[in-house]
């Protein structure tokens, strides 16, 4: 399934930085089969002009911050008070302005000259913040705000297969990395939907579709990893699997029959 279009804004004053910008968000939506609009402003004037006349409506802005008539800095900070939620990551020559962009909610500042694994990662955050805006009601099943150090993380739960207690942390295991925050456990389970994460032991709660075998004192997930199940939990969680299992195995038969 094809994501819907991105709508992107490239504003900066220097033909070179804008061209090599569009290319590289270009680039990603091959790479990714994603639809991405873009277009192109050598002025923050032109472009702040045209969303406040709601002629021209973006999801994703990228910024340069030092330009003749407006900053990105100033043009933020407009945009900011009638547009909570577009995504903005300024692309500059200067990294004196870094925490005045933060304090805009600005996605990411990156220092000139960017990398294309640079955009990609801008973009890769900016999709899940504009699913979050367009789905709110499927964004809050499928993502968690939480607190990581001094950022706020939006974290997408399908990619994470078990949440653990560390100490007075809790650690979310994704498929790719590990992220921490200090919320309670039984809190974060509150705001979770329980029919897909389930205790398995009181300092663990398991994504079920990761589930791929159930022993009497683990749950495996493969690839060797494991967490533990206690006889709390053990009946409840050994039927639910053994119910998947079935039903996998009338789907199989129906589609040879």
């Amino acid at each position: 399934m094809q994501y819907e279009t991105i709508r992107a804004a490239i504003c900066d004053d220097e033909e070179f930085f804008r061209n090599e910008l569009k290319n590289f968000v270009s680039e990603y939506g091959n790479e990714m089969d994603i639809n991405v609009s873009i277009d192109l402003y050598d002025n923050a004037k032109e472009l702040m002009n045209n969303i406040f006349s709601k002629s021209k409506e973006y999801d994703l802005l990228f910024l340069d911050v030092e330009m003749p008539g407006m900053t990105g800095i100033e043009m933020a900070d407009a945009l900011r008070k009638i547009d909570p939620w577009v995504c903005i990551s300024f692309v500059t020559s200067y990294d004196a302005f870094a925490i005045q962009a933060f304090r805009l909610d600005a996605l990411d500042y990156v220092m000139k000259p960017i990398k294309y694994t640079q955009v990609k990662h801008i973009i890769e955050k900016a999709k899940i913040q504009i699913d979050y805006r367009k789905n709110a009601q499927k964004a809050e099943k499928r993502y968690l705000k939480i607190k990581s150090g001094y950022e706020d993380v939006l974290i997408d739960l399908q990619n994470v297969i078990y949440i653990e207690k560390r100490r007075n942390q809790c650690v979310f295991h994704k498929i790719d990395e590990e992220i921490s925050c200090y919320e309670p456990l039984k809190n974060v389970y509150e705001r979770l939907d329980n029919d897909v994460f389930m205790y398995t032991h009181q300092g663990y709660i398991a994504n079920f579709n990761y589930i791929k075998e159930v022993k009497k004192d683990v749950v495996c997930f493969g690839r060797g990893m494991e967490v533990p199940l206690s006889r709390k939990y053990h009946d409840q969680i050994k039927e639910l699997h053994l119910d998947k299992i079935r039903r996998a195995y009338k789907e199989q038969e129906l589609n040879y029959n």
